[in-house]
């Protein structure tokens, strides 16, 4: 039989090792293969109860009894599938949302997905038309929650894991669900592989072998990714496309990934980007394209790229700032802070952009419009409303920490208080 690969003592974190554990065969297998093997750190088992049938309290009771022969312990942890993206996608989320839930910081979570697994994965996502990446498969480790998940079984082949369980004289869980031809993993493994092994005996390895060289490939793509948008980017929200008018959309589109993780963000469905990079490419000098997607919003304007975290900032706000010498913004708009004081020298009210306003800044000899001094700094649109206005007694004194009026830059150093703005919003050139 196979190792588990990787080792036990090559595992990220100190904390407990966390078994996913259905009762089926496979974890079943990871258990009893773990405690032969012998790990020092605490391993405990996490059973989740989806409730979704008769039977889930009764197989949840089992593996309480599997774990316990076995020398661990198992928590049960019911969970509510919501009906969302269909009942098999609805039912991963409810259980990795509990397992995140339930895990403490630099504990490693270990599922049991084998080498038949990696071969259904890689042939599901190529049907699902994905790039180099998705078609790498199930990585063997990557962070998880607050802590990591680890694949130690991705060696084993679904024949491997049955003569271990036959040869420990083992009894799994049975799961009805794992027959259904409704959900589409059963349907992959148990209708479309046997059909293809039965023309192509080496199907399976192939597609392994496949899936190997599109890590290779995804890595590699990751790397040129990162080296293109360091070289692009103007800040964390902000890259220039300067220079990449002979690119191909899909190198740019591998930017735009790379950019959406480095800001922990999910990167945009694959579609989406394509769209908006076709948007790009046809849009004329005063057209905005967007693209909106659950997490974020990029934006074209003057040539760079924009990227905004969802929700956005509240359109309209109003605050008083008295005492303390920070005032926390709503939103993601940051925090205004006061050095040198313990509070304001004189006080302020903090409110987002209205119509019509003016400011004479230090060192301009008249009054300006807001809109006209941020646009000349470069402030996209979407952004300027909110920039916080700063007010004394009915009087615009202040956006952010950029523009000041005499008397307000007079009233800071009198107290001899500096002002700044602590936030992620793009602050001009």
């Amino acid at each position: 039989m196979p190792e588990l690969n990787p080792s036990p003592r090559n595992w990220p974190g100190n904390g407990r090792v966390i078994i996913a554990f259905s009762g089926g065969a496979d974890s079943l297998c990871l258990l009893h293969q773990l405690r032969a093997q012998g790990c020092e750190r605490p391993v405990t088992c996490l059973h989740i109860d989806h409730g979704l049938d008769k039977g889930s309290g009764a197989r949840a009771r089992e593996a309480i009894r599997l774990t316990r022969a076995a020398g661990s312990d198992c928590h049960v942890v019911p969970v509510e599938v919501t009906q969302g993206t269909g009942p098999e996608a609805s039912a991963r989320h409810a259980r990795y949302e509990a397992i995140a839930e339930f895990m403490q910081t630099d504990d490693v979570l270990l599922t049991a997905h084998h080498a038949d697994d990696q071969a259904e994965t890689v042939l599901m996502r190529l049907l699902r038309g994905s790039g180099p990446s998705g078609l790498g498969g199930i990585p063997r480790q990557r962070r998880f929650g607050p802590g990591w998940i680890v694949r130690p079984l991705l060696d084993w082949t679904r024949t491997d894991i049955e003569h271990f369980i036959h040869e420990h004289g083992l009894t799994p869980v049975y799961d009805p669900a794992n027959d259904s031809p409704e959900i589409d993993r059963n349907f992959v493994g148990q209708r479309l592989m046997p059909i293809i092994r039965e023309r192509w005996s080496g199907a399976g390895r192939a597609i392994l072998r496949s899936g190997r060289l599109c890590v290779g490939a995804a890595e590699t793509l990751a790397e040129v990714a990162a080296e293109d948008l360091d070289r692009q980017g103007i800040s964390a929200s902000c890259i220039s496309l300067a220079g990449t008018e002979r690119w191909n959309s899909f190198r740019l589109g591998e930017m735009l990934r790379h950019w959406c993780h480095r800001q922990e963000l999910p990167a945009p469905p694959g579609r989406r980007i394509e769209a908006f990079i076709k948007q790009i490419e046809q849009a004329a000098t005063d057209r905005q394209p967007t693209l909106a997607w659950q997490h974020g919003i990029i934006r074209l304007w003057r040539d760079r790229l924009w990227l905004q975290a969802l929700p956005e900032p509240p359109r309209e706000w109003d605050l008083e700032w008295r005492r303390g010498r920070a005032l926390d913004l709503p939103g993601d708009i940051g925090r205004l802070e006061l050095s040198g004081v313990e509070h304001p020298p004189i006080p302020l009210q903090v409110r987002s952009g209205q119509p019509g306003e003016v400011l004479q800044p230090v060192g301009q000899s008249h009054r300006r419009p807001v809109t006209k001094l941020m646009a000349e700094s470069d402030i996209p649109p979407w952004q300027r409303n909110a920039w916080p206005r700063i007010y004394l007694e009915g009087r615009l004194v202040g956006v952010g920490d950029v523009w000041r009026s005499e008397e307000f830059e007079g009233r800071l150093k009198a107290a001899n208080a500096r002002l700044s703005w602590l936030t992620s919003l793009h602050r001009g050139w």
